[in-house]
């Protein structure tokens, strides 16, 4: 794929909107299905498990009033009418103790039909439980009826006998009347689902369709594109989050090109210097040895700042990828800032700068020597390229407490807004333009951040417009006594 060429797209098989439509069909057809098993399929085994539920409830009622030599005659036609049941029950003998049809004769257990009891008392006598039931048809309407016979007492020495016989309803003509009606109700249900399930889908895939639109957007290069998923509070966040990455991939964006754009002017401008200092030496000091070697020193100045750059470059990737190690060793935080103080002495006398340094106590902290000197040097470069016509700078060290200590190195100048102060220690940010030539490379005060960081230390700015500014970082260690038996120091470097 070429370079420029758009990433191909595959065509989604499963949008928002099928696959709510497929699962919703799914669960109605299944809802559906289980309603018609429970109807259609189940209705008539349930019916016959419940039918002989009751036939025991009666025959243990009629048992228990036996025992207790309670039962009426009363009682056990209301029992049987209540339960659409023929009762009789026979004594030890055979002899009928009770008797109810409620067939007019058509029950099997007595009249017309000479239903052979012996066989079923005997099936019952042979029985465990003492208790015998069965399906049968009845020949006079051909439908089938339960069958029931149970033992009255101990079955090797019984009291006597309980027949009960109860129709089992016919449920083919209402298990069809429901399979009608279930088929009018899962008809409506299914197009209830169907409209139920596209409006869900609209509603679920609307948020998701507008994050979308401005994905495409924003892919094509849009940073301004905004990010819009109310409705659900997952789309929120998903929203909240790509407008949060928006805005660092602008800025981002926008730091990549002013760091191309800087990089290519400090590059450009000692390249252009060498060019043109070596063209001189060619064609005009070649054979002068006091202008050859004056254009040769310039060349070996811009040569200095070119490697002064693609080192600070290069330093400041690794500290931003964590590859540069960190030695660390215990040092005097306050002899390091006298000692480099000492090295701008020749910028006091040739450019004018004064430099106060106060300091307290003397300080010992543990980190990287060399990495806390460049911190210094950057931090007071940066002072020196942005103070004011007064050419003054403090650096001042605090003692917080016994275990910390603040260096402040403060410049004179115009200051910074306060919008600006969080993207001052952005790589190649400028506050303003000094009026003097920048000493060093643009990268210092995000070397700095990277450096200090690195070494848990915490660090910021403060600033007021038309006054000046003040970084600062802070270091761990302890107080080691007096620094040159002096509680402070107010020198004029």
């Amino acid at each position: 794929m070429k370079k420029n060429d758009k990433p191909v797209r595959r065509k989604a098989l499963k949008t928002v909107r099928i696959t709510v439509w497929i699962y919703f069909f799914i669960f109605s057809v299944s809802i559906l299905v289980l309603m018609w098993f429970t109807f259609s399929v189940s209705l008539e085994a349930n019916y016959k498990r419940m039918k002989i539920s009751n036939i025991f409830d009666v025959a243990n009622y009629i048992l228990s009033d036996w025992r207790d030599d309670e039962f009426t005659d009363e009682s056990l036609t209301q029992l049987a009418y209540d339960n659409d049941m023929c009762i009789l029950i026979q004594d030890a003998y055979g002899n009928r103790v009770y008797s109810y049809d409620m067939m007019a004769g058509n029950c099997l257990i007595h009249g017309a039909f000479g239903t052979n009891l012996y066989k079923y008392r005997a099936l019952a006598l042979e029985s465990s439980s003492g208790i015998y039931y069965t399906e049968v048809k009845n020949p006079r309407f051909n439908n089938e009826v339960m069958l029931f016979a149970m033992v009255l007492g101990d079955t090797n020495d019984p009291s006597g006998y309980i027949f009960m016989n109860t129709s089992l309803e016919p449920l083919t003509s209402t298990i069809g009347i429901i399979d009608r009606q279930i088929i009018v109700v899962s008809a409506m249900l299914l197009i209830l689902g169907l409209g139920i399930s596209y409006f869900l889908a609209r509603l679920i895939e609307t948020p998701i369709v507008r994050i979308i639109r401005s994905a495409k957007k924003f892919g094509e290069g849009d940073y301004t594109a905004k990010f819009d998923g109310h409705g659900y509070t997952e789309t929120e966040i998903l929203a909240d989050t790509l407008n949060y990455a928006a805005e660092e991939i602008s800025k981002v964006d926008s730091l990549r090109r002013d760091l191309i754009a800087n990089i290519s002017h400090d590059l450009r401008t000692p390249l252009t210097m060498v060019k043109a200092y070596a063209e001189m030496i060619r064609d005009l000091s070649g054979n002068d040895p006091q202008k050859r070697s004056e254009h040769i020193g310039i060349i070996i100045e811009e040569s200095d700042r070119l490697a002064a750059l693609v080192n600070d470059i290069l330093d400041l990737s690794k500290l931003e990828s964590g590859t540069m190690e960190i030695n660390l060793s215990k040092f005097s935080i306050t002899k390091k800032i006298h000692e480099i103080m000492g090295r701008y002495t020749l910028l006091s006398e040739q450019n004018g700068y004064k430099f106060f340094v106060t300091t307290q106590s003397d300080f010992e902290t543990e980190a990287d020597v060399i990495k806390i000197e460049q911190v210094l040097y950057n931090l007071i470069n940066n002072a020196v390229n942005y103070t004011g016509e007064d050419k003054t700078v403090y650096i001042t060290q605090l003692i917080k407490d016994d275990e910390t200590a603040r260096i402040e190195i403060t410049d004179t100048g115009n200051g910074i807004e306060p919008e600006l102060l969080p993207l001052i220690f952005d790589r190649y940010y400028r506050a303003e333009k000094s009026r003097r030539e920048v000493i060093g490379t643009g990268l210092g005060l995000s070397i700095v951040k990277q450096i200090l960081k690195q070494h848990n230390f915490k660090f910021g700015v403060s600033s007021e417009p038309g006054v000046g500014s003040t970084f600062w970082f802070e270091v761990k260690g302890r107080v080691t006594g007096k620094y040159d038996d002096d509680p402070e120091r107010n020198d004029e470097q």
